[in-house]
Formats: structure tokens, sequence, C-alpha cells
């Protein structure tokens, strides 16, 4: 697989101006809380439990379903031919099993809440397992429970165009549908089952009719802020406000491009999309999912489904930068994380609200909808 730089070293440390006493404060208080990033990577590779040690990370969703993990433990390259099918997620399923068992004593798989807290008490980097789309399904819905019961946790509606279940971000205008009956009948088996409802990369009419047909709280894993820059890869603020109404979380992207709308940005970036929301719907909904994708090259991402020259330039970025994580300074890797705690710090949030966005909302969420 490629190794990109910050596959092998630790992300940028940022300047925020603070002293002495306040250093002390925000390593302690990274060390004590629970830090959930609701979109820690697309894949798995080998460096990354270094790095999520190193960023103090605590669990995160894993998106599971797009890459031959079997193969890569083998240290072939990221695999691409059949994103979302139900044998390619199955087969990621098991191998993660693979992946836990060959770092058992780093590492471990998280079900519920209960695990997250668990894997926080032994020191362990907590796994649990989500999928970017739900074209798995086919038309059967009953391939949900068989997906429960082999582990799968969150599920994202649509990934970026239309399929049985609603409209992903990036599909035309006019195609951008809310839910379909299929759909809804989708969202209420996740309800009924226990899994999380996720609308990350869905369009905004998905994700606003995502809310109103569940009977629980729902996500935004890692989407931006339209407000901020208006692209594809956000939602509106009344979109935001909505989710929050019902008790859901949004967690902010962590992509240049949904940032600050170019290749480029530093972590400030980043606080300024979070305290946006957090003045916007209040701090008790408002998390961060970065969407790290480090193995892949760009010409596998774009060779993909549901990536194309067209919504490659929907995203308003040229993405010569490649990971585009390489161009988010100070959050180059999951060893970011501190930097986005310490940030709060400088900003003068509370250590009880600073706990909220790093990983305290997420953990509500998944108690509130997962069994």
């Amino acid at each position: 697989m490629p190794e990109h730089p910050y596959m092998l070293k630790p992300a940028s440390v940022v300047n925020f101006g603070l002293n002495a006493a306040q250093e002390v404060r925000a390593q302690q208080l990274h060390k004590d809380i629970i830090v959930f990033d609701s979109l820690m990577e697309c894949s798995w590779y080998d460096g990354m439990v270094d790095l999520c040690k190193r960023g103090g990370a605590t669990a995160g969703n894993l998106s599971l379903g797009i890459t031959d993990m079997h193969g890569m433990l083998k240290g072939d390259t990221f695999g691409l031919n059949q994103w979302w099918s139900w044998d390619s997620l199955v087969n990621d399923l098991r191998a993660l099993l693979d992946v836990v068992q060959s770092h058992s004593d780093d590492l471990m798989i998280c079900l519920n809440g209960d695990d997250i807290r668990a894997a926080k008490k032994n020191g362990r980097i907590g796994l649990m397992p989500g999928v970017q789309n739900t074209e798995f399904l086919g038309k059967d819905i009953g391939r949900l429970s068989k997906a429960y019961h082999k582990g799968l946790r969150i599920v994202q509606l649509t990934y970026n165009r239309v399929n049985f279940v609603g409209s992903g971000c990036m599909e035309n205008g006019a195609a951008q549908y809310p839910l379909s009956r299929f759909g809804e009948e989708v969202v209420g088996e996740l309800n009924q089952l226990g899994m999380l409802v996720d609308t990350g990369h869905s369009s905004t009419a998905t994700l606003l009719a995502a809310i109103d047909v569940s009977e629980k709280p729902i996500a935004c894993t890692h989407a931006g802020v339209r407000s901020m820059v208006d692209q594809p890869r956000s939602h509106t603020d009344e979109a935001l406000i909505k989710l929050a109404d019902n008790g859901g979380v949004f967690g902010i992207l962590s992509t240049p491009g949904a940032l600050n709308g170019k290749d480029k940005c530093t972590v400030h970036d980043y606080l300024d999309s979070i305290e946006y929301a957090i003045n916007l719907i209040g701090v008790d909904h408002v998390g961060f999912g970065t969407d790290f994708v480090l193995p892949a090259s760009l010409d596998q991402i774009l060779d993909g489904p549901d990536w194309s020259d067209a919504e490659r330039e929907m995203v308003g970025v040229s993405l010569d930068v490649w990971p585009w994580s390489d161009g988010h300074k100070g959050m180059e890797n999951n060893s970011g994380y501190p930097n986005l705690t310490r940030g709060l710090v400088a900003r003068g949030y509370s250590d009880g609200d600073i706990a909220k966005v790093m990983g305290g909302n997420w953990l509500r969420l998944i108690d509130e909808t997962i069994r």
C-alpha cells in the first residue's frame, strides 16, 4: 500500500499561545476524557495503532466495506473492487476480528457505550464498526439484522449519489429526494435493532427526512457547515438546528475543502467551524469526525464508485495535496487529536464543554441509540 509520510510520523504540534499552566491543564484533560472520532478512518493500516495511541484516542467509527482488509493485513494495496457490496462488508467485519486479535493488547471492538468506557478504562483503542452506504442491502432489509449480529453498529444511509434509501450530497439537485418508502423502513429497522442512523454523506433533504422518520436521535458523523464553506459536503444552519433539536450530534469534517475551501488549512480553521456549530446549536450537539483515508492513493479513490471528475470539481478544491490530511496542519492523522483539546482550552472553553465536544456527546448519543 502507499506509505504517505503521515502514516509514519506524528501530526504537527500547533502553537496556540498557551502558557505553561494551560498546557498542563490541556494535557491532563486530554488524558482523562473520552476522545471519540466519529469517522476515524476509511480503512486500516498497522501504523494507525501508534498514531491513535499518540493522539490519546479512546474509540472511533471505523468505516468498513470499501477495502479488502484481509489483503491489507498481508501488505497488499487498498482494494476498491466492490465498495459496499454485501460480501465486501461481511469480509471486512471478519477481517476486523483478525485485526483486533493481532493487536489484542492495544485494540478492542466496541459495540456500545459501555465498551467505549471499557476501552478507556483498559487503555485500549476501541473500534466501532460502521459503513458509509446502504447499498449492501440491495432491497433486502433483512441484511441489517444479519449485519448487526456480525458487529455493525453505525449505518450511513447514502454516500455521494442516490441509492434505494435516499440521496447523496453530490447528486444532481433534482434527484436529491428525501427518503424512499424503503428508506423509511430502513430507518425504522435501524431504530429497532439498536443501530445508529448516520447521514454523513447524505443530502440535506435525506438528513431532514431521517430526522422526521427516526424515533431516536440521529447522527451526521462527518460533514461541513455550509455557512462557513458552501460546498456539497456540508449542511445548512437550518439542518443543523433541526438535528440538534431532535437530540442528534453533528460531527465536523476535517478536510481543508470543507473548512476553508482550499487544499490547505490548519487546526485553527477546524476550530472555527467547531466553534460556529457550538454557537449555533449548542455545545451538547457538536463533535468531530475527521474522515481520514491515509492508505489510499487519489487515483484509487477516484476509480471507486460515487467519485468522478465531476464530483471532484464539486468539492471545489484541486486535491493537489493527497492525502488531503497532509494539507491540514495539526490534523494530518489520528495523532493530532490533542491539538483540538489544546485549541479549545485556548478559546476559553470549560473542561466539561471540551469533554463533550471531544467525545462525550457521541457517547451520549451512542448510549441512547445503540444496544
